[in-house]
């Protein structure tokens, strides 16, 4: 027996999604509302397959909780949700969806899927309605490996060649990095490393000292950095790279004794160094570049076009934070000059959020209530003898069930005041064909319809006065007592012109309606109250071959209705 997890934020979901999984011979090994109990009851119970709410208690998403099961086994996932648009779900997430509401069949049969999915690789159909296969998103083109071949090159070109390689990789990141201290700090690291000298500086020019402090740099002693600086003059290397605006190289500062050198210079023992200026495009430069290193070196031409290299990207950076910072500076006075109306955006912004997330969260609630309520009256249906109090609770079941399945297209994602009236009669009848089906399979039910926008409450009452009249004929205009039940139902949408009437035409071809005498019949006054509701009307012809209903109402004129005729066989 397969053991099956269950992550769920509504508990009485749970419990009836439970009893549905061990009827239909499963073992459920535990139930989580939240992403952390989901972990642990995983690494607990190590479940074959697992039913995951994509929306869970505590702001948890099933997404994260399908991500931090342990991959080594990971069950097959399964989700079971009311929610699956608003997360894009791939196959990464798991193996497959079913949206509610579902039928309990619909949730054990996309189980075996599922199932089937983790054991053989394949799906066989048919699919539950609303169930749907994860798809992969699409992959990356990997970047073709370029080591085959490779042959051995002399240690300059080689160096040289690793230079290079450091330079593009800095200049993609200084280009991208919005924070200056980081830009220079990460220069002198990759300068040190690509001229193998453990010291490297970038010393900023200050013009009203006259100086240049050392801003950024590596492999020196605490204190050099952010503190020391050195005169704007020919007295140090870095003075002189920066008056003359050329790199200046000294092989051996013990033997050059033109320049009076600060105290951190003998205190780290620089004997080499290679200096080169920051040059902006406008402006005073912003400093010096500079590498030291405790060992004689013989700098050449190719140290000084990569340092050089280095420096041009810093200067690039450079203009590029102060214009950013300029940038900041104007976005800063335009917010203060228009503090106030900023401040009303945010609370319209506010408001705005709070009622998407309180009808996201009613949206959830009702499919939640629906499916739970379906469940509660199919457990009862089956615990039910044979009779009228069957026939009741079936009724009443079917009825929960066509609102299920149709709320979504009446209400939409953004709640709407109006809807497509046309689109939703055929969903209506498309829910009455699927229940009714199984049992009365001769039974055609038809529906046409022109586009028609109306508003909810005109909607909201139509449907019911549809619904009504679907199911009194399914239950007798076409007794289950005739031993051949084979007949028509047919309902068409006539739209009118704006501020017209438009008409709903019903017919079925059964045995006729009889209002007195006939109990199970009464919905005439149910029908009539409703169409006085929305300013209509209600005509009822019938004899024995069979019950019109003619229902007349008016169209606002501001509700468009406009379009050839669609017909699509429930």
């Amino acid at each position: 027996m397969l053991k099956v997890m269950i992550a769920e934020d509504d508990l009485l979901m749970a419990d009836l999604l439970e009893e549905v999984l061990i009827q239909g011979g499963y073992e459920v090994c535990g139930i989580a509302r939240t992403v952390d109990e989901g972990v642990a009851l995983d690494e607990r119970c190590k479940p074959d397959l697992a039913i995951l709410d994509v929306r869970l208690a505590a702001g948890g998403l099933g997404t994260d909780l399908a991500a931090r099961l342990d991959r080594q086994g990971r069950p097959g996932v399964l989700y079971a949700t009311g929610n699956a648009g608003q997360v894009r779900l791939t196959s990464a997430d798991g193996e497959a969806c079913l949206g509610k509401p579902y039928r309990p069949a619909d949730i054990v049969r996309a189980l075996e899927i599922v199932e089937q999915i983790v054991t053989t690789g394949t799906a066989s159909q048919p699919f539950p309605k609303g169930f749907h296969l994860l798809q992969a998103s699409v992959p990356r083109q990997r970047e073709a490996s370029s080591g085959a071949g490779k042959t051995r090159r002399p240690r300059d070109v080689e160096r040289l060649l690793r230079q290079q390689a450091a330079l593009a990789r800095f200049g993609s990141f200084a280009l991208a990095e919005s924070d200056l201290g980081k830009v220079l700090t990460e220069a002198a690291r990759v300068c040190a490393e690509g001229l193998d000298v453990p010291f490297c500086k970038v010393c900023r020019y200050r013009a009203e000292e006259n100086d240049l402090l050392v801003e950024a740099g590596v492999g020196w002693h605490q204190g050099v950095v952010g503190c020391v600086v050195s005169r704007a003059d020919e007295s140090s290397p870095q003075g002189r790279a920066f008056v003359t605006g050329e790199p200046v190289i000294c092989n051996d500062l013990n033997q050059d004794a033109t320049f009076l050198l600060p105290s951190f210079y003998a205190e780290h023992g620089i004997i080499s160094t290679l200096d080169v200026i920051i040059r902006k495009k406008d402006g005073q430069p912003y400093g010096v570049l500079e590498i030291d290193s405790p060992v004689q070196h013989n700098y050449d031409q190719h140290d000084v076009d990569f340092l050089t290299g280095f420096a041009n990207v810093l200067a690039e950076a450079v203009d590029t934070f102060k214009r950013s910072r300029v940038l900041q500076g104007t976005v800063d006075r335009m917010k203060e000059m228009i503090a106030e109306r900023d401040q009303l955006l945010k609370a319209k912004t506010l408001v705005l959020d709070e009622k998407n997330v309180l009808a996201q969260e009613l949206q959830h609630r009702v499919r939640n209530n629906l499916q739970l309520v379906y469940g509660m009256l199919d457990k009862q249906l089956r615990a039910t003898a044979e009779g009228a109090a069957k026939e009741g609770i079936s009724a009443i079941a079917r009825r929960v069930m066509t609102l299920s399945q149709v709320y979504d297209h009446l209400l939409g994602a953004g709640l709407s005041r109006t809807i497509d009236f046309g689109g939703y009669l055929s969903s209506l009848c498309e829910s009455f064909k699927e229940m009714e089906d199984e049992r009365r399979r001769q039974i055609q039910l038809v529906c046409r319809y022109e586009p028609l926008v109306l508003d909810l409450d005109t909607a909201t009452a139509l449907g019911l006065v549809i619904a009504e009249l679907i199911s009194n004929s399914y239950l007798h205009a076409f007794p289950a007592g005739i031993e051949t039940v084979a007949g028509t139902i047919s309902v068409t949408l006539h739209a009118a012109e704006p501020g017209g009437k438009a008409t709903i035409r019903f017919v079925d071809d059964g045995v006729g309606f009889s209002e007195a005498g006939d109990g199970g019949r009464h919905g005439l006054g149910l029908v009539k109250r409703l169409m006085q509701q929305v300013d209509g009307v209600a005509q009822l012809t019938s004899d024995d071959g069979g019950t019109v209903w003619t229902l007349r109402f008016p169209v606002p004129a501001t509700m468009p209705a406009d379009g050839g005729i669609l017909d699509t066989a429930a």
